[in-house]
């Protein structure tokens, strides 16, 4: 068997408490195998005696039997021994994330799989690991800040505003999340970057305020924009901000150079693979802001913008391109002309 380090595959040369991080990060990612007993280039480090086998295989047994790990996980992990006398650590996607080494605390113990190494979670991925676990959305939580105004969506839609209380701008008489999405005092910003051939930063946009403004002030700079379907454009732009980690304070950031305009987004894919959603499955991490998107008429396709953006590229004969990490959704647009 031919042994490499990959996003599910971790090497490790013989049992130590840096096992119990590894555990941590695929439970809380998206699950791996630990094959213990193999050297960073592959090779086998030790071939254990049966005896000496029972004794490492117990070691790991009592870790996951005494709480070693938080909650406990052990429903999620499977231990055997293969032909190359690996010992093979099988670790599922927990259900009830988040995962910490219960030493460690929640905050420094815990760990999640980013590329071919863990790493330590910072508090805005907890944050969205505590709201899947648990079935919330950012957008219902009550709103850190309560003062609140909403000069711009009251002279975009001031007829609307009623519809868009109703939706959920209130909770227990306080804002929510949602509306601070739509409020004049929304701190996150949007980023567009002209890029030239050398990645280096030509000239740079920055839109702030409420993000229902954003939107309408890169839409009109989308306009001006040669060689794209502005159609496909504007999708992009909506499924940015419908799928955006909004617990996380990095920018959206849009990378314009002379072949492409990349998306790139806070948050991977909602308990969705890039497989899933370019086949037309869908999950929302904001689905109350998906349908008020869908309510003003901007996107086209509330079900799948993925698929729509697909569609108006086939007239070109040009794809575009999804990538998703732990942290980041990419959606990259060719140019067509």
């Amino acid at each position: 068997m031919e042994y490499k380090e990959s996003e599910r595959v971790e090497l490790k040369r013989e049992i130590t408490d840096e096992i119990k991080k590894e555990i941590v990060a695929f439970l809380n990612t998206s699950g791996g195998t630990i094959y213990v007993g193999v050297a960073d280039d592959g090779s086998i480090y030790y071939d254990l005696s049966p005896k000496a086998r029972d004794i490492e295989q117990t070691r790991i047994i009592n870790w996951l039997i005494n709480d070693v790990i938080t909650p406990n996980p052990k429903e999620y992990v499977d231990l055997s021994w293969n032909k190359d006398g690996v010992l093979v650590i099988n670790v599922a996607e927990g259900l009830d994330k988040p995962y910490y080494v219960t030493n460690l605390g929640r905050k420094k113990g815990c760990y999640i799989r980013y590329e071919t190494s863990k790493v330590e979670a910072e508090q805005s991925d907890i944050k969205t690991m505590e709201l899947a676990s648990h079935k919330l959305f950012f957008e219902d939580e009550l709103s850190s800040e309560q003062d609140l105004n909403f000069t711009y969506l009251l002279a975009k839609y001031p007829s609307l505003v009623e519809r868009f209380f109703a939706l959920g701008f209130r909770h227990q008489n306080k804002y929510t999340n949602l509306a601070y999405l739509l409020s004049d005092e929304q701190s996150n910003r949007t980023k567009i970057y002209l890029i030239d051939d050398n990645n280096n930063i030509k000239k740079r946009f920055d839109f702030k305020g409420s993000i229902l403004k954003q939107i309408e002030e890169i839409l009109a700079y989308f306009k001006n924009l040669v060689g794209y379907p502005y159609e496909a454009l504007q999708e992009a732009l909506l499924n940015a901000f419908t799928h955006r980690n909004w617990s996380s304070k990095t920018n959206i950031r849009i990378e314009i150079n002379q072949s492409k305009i990349n998306f790139i987004s806070p948050g991977s894919l909602y308990y969705l693979s890039s497989d899933d959603l370019s086949s037309g499955k869908t999950s929302y991490r904001n689905p109350k802001l998906a349908k008020l998107f869908k309510y003003l008429g901007y996107t086209k396709q509330y079900t799948n913008g993925l698929n729509y953006i697909q569609k108006l590229y086939q007239k070109y004969k040009k794809e575009p391109l999804l990538m998703a990490t732990s942290k980041l959704f990419i959606l990259s647009l060719p140019k067509c002309k």
